[in-house]
């Protein structure tokens, strides 16, 4: 009988309400998953990830495992399954299970083969002995998962065999990674960046509200708050999601020009807060976790949040060690000139006056705003100046903190003062937002029209 699987996210009360995404199998959660989850204390991105993998794995299951109860074809299930991933299960026109599943990419077949080794390994240790044969008896879906790999790494060591250490004499076994063949080719990862012809257009149009041509104050033309954000992500290059987590409190004047804002983002749990007791008077400091509930009604970190008011959190390198955050630098210090004038403007005239809402950029109704808000303002905006949001053409999102490493390389500065700038923890990580285009390099190749003496052809024809 064919299952079905689907994931809701939930908040898990043994991790202080933390969302985590539940998989549910039929009308039952996958209790083992959940356990997973609490001992790796992962993102919700990363939950999904393992939540499709293992989901998948259990439909096909539910369809195909009884092929493979013979013992001499137990080994094959993963091969199948991996096979069918990638391929899809449309055989000329028909899928005959009813998965519908299309291809898909090898990088995303890694990331699913990883996502579901990882939970089955954990799930053998955690059970420690071959589960029950699915075969026989009535077993669980955790107990197929582990009996499966079992048979899986059985066959990979009796075909490769024991390593031994030399050093210190321990067997490892080695399962083959390779189970369907390797694609040989390889795409540019090309970073599109947003279009530097476009930029004005998008601030002062895009970003101008519908209706209010007319009006002279800019805080009535403009949607300030997202021109701020726009900046921050264009010419301070953050990501979409980390100006959602900025408060009020954090933008200062920069010491050397009382001119242009010194921004810093804060990390959005553990991030240092400085206040005065209310009850005392006294100057204290928490984290923002706590800060949020103690004083500001019991409100979560906006990682904590699920639906339109989340906003992720990568991980950063952090240069305020003090406050747990780190500096946003201008690649142009007339942006920050610029953040800092409509900054000013955004909170005298716009920004909605609550209690107990520290954040910088909140909704109409007062509210934090996410990341998702965010995407749908700047979508609007881009196509109001006649563009069309694309990822491969630069104009989404993704585009300003591209736009941002390719100025880092017109500027010429090194990997190590890229990686501050943009905040990277790995100093190859901005290797992806730096990569040169293809008409960058085929601008520099075909400038070099001094390297290669060409035959003449004029010559050769006489």
């Amino acid at each position: 009988m064919q299952i079905y699987t689907e994931s809701v996210i939930v908040r898990d009360t043994i991790r202080a309400g933390r969302p985590t995404v539940l998989l549910l199998v039929g009308i039952e959660p996958l209790e083992a998953l959940l356990a997973f989850f609490r001992e790796r204390c992962a993102s919700l991105v990363a939950e999904r990830s393992y939540v499709q993998a293992v989901g998948r794995f259990i439909e096909w299951l539910s369809v195909r495992a009884e092929e493979f109860y013979s013992q001499d074809q137990r080994y094959l299930l993963y091969t199948a399954f991996l096979h069918d991933l990638r391929f899809g299960t449309y055989r000329q026109g028909i899928d005959k299970y009813g998965l519908n599943w299309r291809p898909t990419s090898d990088s995303n077949l890694r990331r699913l083969t990883r996502c579901l080794f990882e939970f089955s390994d954990w799930l053998s240790k955690r059970q420690g002995t071959i589960a029950i044969s699915p075969i026989r008896q009535n077993a669980s879906y955790s107990d197929q998962i582990v009996f499966w790999r079992y048979w899986n790494k059985r066959k990979a060591t009796s075909l490769l065999g024991h390593i031994k250490r030399r050093r210190h004499g321990v067997e490892i076994e080695r399962t083959p990674t390779r189970i369907v063949p390797r694609q040989r080719n390889k795409h540019l990862a090309e970073a599109k960046a947003f279009p530097i012809k476009y930029i004005d257009a998008l601030l002062w149009q895009g970003f101008a509200r519908p209706g209010n041509h007319a009006y002279t104050p800019p805080w009535q033309k403009f949607n300030l708050r997202d021109i701020l954000i726009t900046l921050l992500c264009l010419y301070g290059g953050c990501r979409e999601s980390e100006p959602m987590h900025l408060w009020v409190d954090d933008v200062f004047v920069d010491p050397d020009d009382p001119d242009v804002a010194l921004v810093l983002i804060h990390e959005p749990e553990t991030g240092i807060v400085n206040f005065t007791d209310p009850l005392t008077g006294t100057k204290r400091k928490t984290t923002r976790s706590d800060f949020l509930q103690r004083h500001c009604g019991g409100r979560i970190p906006l990682t904590q949040e699920t639906g339109r008011r989340h906003a992720g959190w990568k991980g950063a390198l952090l240069t305020h060690r003090e406050r747990n955050a780190f500096q946003v630098f201008w690649i142009d210090r007339g942006a920050g000139r610029l953040f800092l004038e409509l900054w000013r403007m955004y909170l005298h005239h716009i920004r909605p006056v609550t209690l107990q809402m520290p954040w910088a950029f909140l909704t109409r109704d007062g509210q934090p705003l996410g990341t998702e808000g965010f995407n749908d303002s700047f979508n609007a905006a881009v196509q109001r100046i006649g563009l069309f949001p694309s990822k491969h053409a630069g104009t989404t999102t993704h585009g300003l903190r591209h736009r941002y490493g390719q100025w880092l390389n017109d500027l010429g500065l090194g990997e190590k003062e890229g990686q501050v700038a943009m905040h990277h923890l790995n100093a190859k990580s901005q290797d992806f937002y730096r990569q040169l285009g293809v008409a960058q390099v085929a601008a520099v190749v075909g400038a070099a029209t001094d390297i290669a003496s060409l035959p003449s052809f004029i010559k050769g024809c006489t």
